[in-house]
């Protein structure tokens, strides 16, 4: 693989810290909280903030009746761009990421978390036949305790009663039929393996060509002894380059991060990216894949690997993955101890909204 020395890729990996967020969202970020951290955690405590350190926030909305999908932002909370949204199938089993620029670029996500009705792309049917349409949601008439948005949906009617603004419940082909509604730029299915195997700690999706798996690892060391009870918590990502990218038959895999679960209820741990390793794959899917000329070749090498889709969908599966294990854990505990089974949509349950 070419060594070029991108952007914004040192030698030394970037380390999120990922802690909850009103309980169901969670803050993605490489400044450390330390009312959130365990008084036995053994992790450097830089506070100084660095406003350019990328950071990421999924929120999860909430809608009576619906299960809408949650929202990776590229920023510290909601204000930040959606860049992937996160589809929850029952019983972990899939999940389908809707990712690209064109969700920020065209204000498909509105204030809620929520795809506006505006760019509802048909029914499932439609949706299904073609995977990039997006599924919308209208504003409600009314709420029950919890729901997203409930700020967003008095202004609208306000809106609606003054006549002022557009109607996010009128679809985009009614303002203008020749327009189009907005579309994810790519869709990505990471997959559980073998739920009915000794390797359960297995998700899989495919990028541009290329495998990747996130899987259950013993290599991650946390040391102590409280971390003999979060060592099956631990997740490592591989890449296997395929011989058309690689000219050989049969390569090793690539490591391109890690992921080291916490022992307080307070942060699920932190996620360990080699932003060189991810630079150099991007890099080789743009030279093999993509056509891209000399001169788009060389404005996405200068671009910052973290803008990436590879580097988003990266932290995405990493959130779907760490939920999932988290979720499974607690589902084979309450079926085990208490009989209590309920909970395995994949999805976590019913969300905190909040404004």
């Amino acid at each position: 693989m070419p060594d070029y020395a991108g952007p914004n890729t040192g030698a030394d990996p970037t380390i999120y810290n990922i802690y909850p967020y009103r309980i169901h969202h969670k803050r993605i970020q490489t400044d450390i909280n330390l009312a959130q951290e365990s008084s036995f955690s053994r992790t450097p405590r830089n506070t100084n903030r660095n406003y350019d350190d990328c950071p990421f926030y999924v929120h999860r909305p909430h809608l009576a009746f619906h299960r809408p999908p949650r929202v990776l932002y590229a920023g510290e909370d909601r204000k930040g761009k959606p860049k992937v949204l996160i589809h929850s199938s029952a019983f972990w089993c899939e999940y389908k990421l809707q990712y690209g620029n064109s969700l920020a670029a065209s204000g498909a996500v509105d204030p809620r978390g929520l795809v506006k009705w505006r760019h509802d792309g048909g029914t499932r049917a439609d949706r299904k036949r073609d995977d990039r349409k997006l599924k919308g949601y209208k504003v409600g008439n009314w709420h029950v305790p919890g729901d997203s948005g409930k700020n967003y949906d008095a202004r609208v009617k306000m809106n609606r009663q003054n006549g002022t603004g557009q109607d996010p419940d009128v679809s985009i082909h009614t303002i203008n039929p020749g327009l189009q509604g907005a579309r994810a730029e790519g869709v990505v299915y990471l997959k559980w393996k073998s739920p009915l195997s000794l390797k359960t700690r297995q998700y899989d999706f495919n990028y541009a060509g290329v495998e990747f798996r996130w899987k259950g690892t013993k290599s991650v060391d946390k040391p102590g002894f409280r971390g003999v009870f979060v060592r099956y918590g631990h997740l490592k990502l591989e890449a296997q380059l395929p011989a058309t990218m690689t000219g050989q038959e049969m390569s090793l895999p690539i490591c391109l991060g890690k992921y080291t679960s916490s022992v307080t209820f307070k942060k699920f741990g932190h996620l360990e990216l080699f932003d060189r390793a991810i630079w150099k794959l991007q890099d080789q899917i743009n030279l093999s894949t993509m056509k891209l000329s000399d001169s788009e070749l060389e404005e996405e090498r200068g671009k910052n690997v973290k803008s990436s889709d590879l580097y988003q969908i990266i932290v995405a599966t990493a959130m779907c993955m760490i939920e999932s294990e988290k979720q499974k854990r607690a589902f084979a505990y309450k079926w085990l101890v208490l009989g209590d089974g309920e909970g395995a949509d994949g999805s976590g349950g019913g969300g905190d909204g909040g404004e």
